[in-house]
């Protein structure tokens, strides 16, 4: 009876390696497909940042690409991008979402500058249900999401100063909120 579930057991995980290979491989896929609305953009590499935040991303970003988010940001039941590229022939680096339909193709609803901080940026997602509020050194004129709705994007700069972006399901579009400093 013991080899019966040995058995059974071995095959389950035989399974679901192959369900999250193909998932990662799936996923690469729609980058490479998402990369081309931005030509001449790649994804911003470990070796791209700056050695202290290299340090941290080898440390903290074990299973998960710090360049890349994956999830429905628009709560319409399907995966969106946030991605963080560079383009090395202007110098230039931008984050990017990127809202995916079922439907339809995917398309760019929010591009950000990072030229001048790429090397020490990174993001990563902030689950629903998140309480997500202003910095309280911010103007209090914020438009502060509450409790979010569908998944957000945590930005964070130099390991301290967090911007965390949010889809406003009244506006139908992506805003950002100044979490830290």
């Amino acid at each position: 009876m013991k080899r019966g579930y040995a058995w059974i057991l071995s095959l389950v995980v035989v399974l679901l390696w192959r369900v999250i290979g193909s998932a990662s491989n799936e996923q690469a896929g729609d980058i490479d497909t998402i990369l081309k609305i931005f030509p001449v953009y790649h994804l911003v590499a470990l070796q791209e940042r700056s050695p202290d935040v290299r340090a941290y991303i080898v440390q903290h970003f074990q299973k998960a690409n710090p360049s890349v988010v994956h999830a429905d940001f628009d709560g319409d039941g399907h995966p969106d991008y946030a991605l963080l590229l560079k383009n090395n022939k202007f110098d230039k680096a931008m984050l990017v979402v990127v809202l995916c339909p079922a439907d339809d193709q995917c398309k760019s609803a929010y591009k950000r500058d990072v030229s001048a901080s790429y090397k020490a940026t990174y993001i990563r997602p902030v689950p629903v249900g998140s309480r997500v509020s202003q910095t309280e050194l911010m103007p209090r004129s914020d438009h502060s999401p509450g409790r979010l709705k569908s998944v957000g994007i945590r930005v964070t700069y130099d390991e301290q100063s967090e911007v965390v972006l949010y889809w406003n399901s009244k506006l139908r579009k992506i805003e950002e909120v100044q979490t830290s400093d």
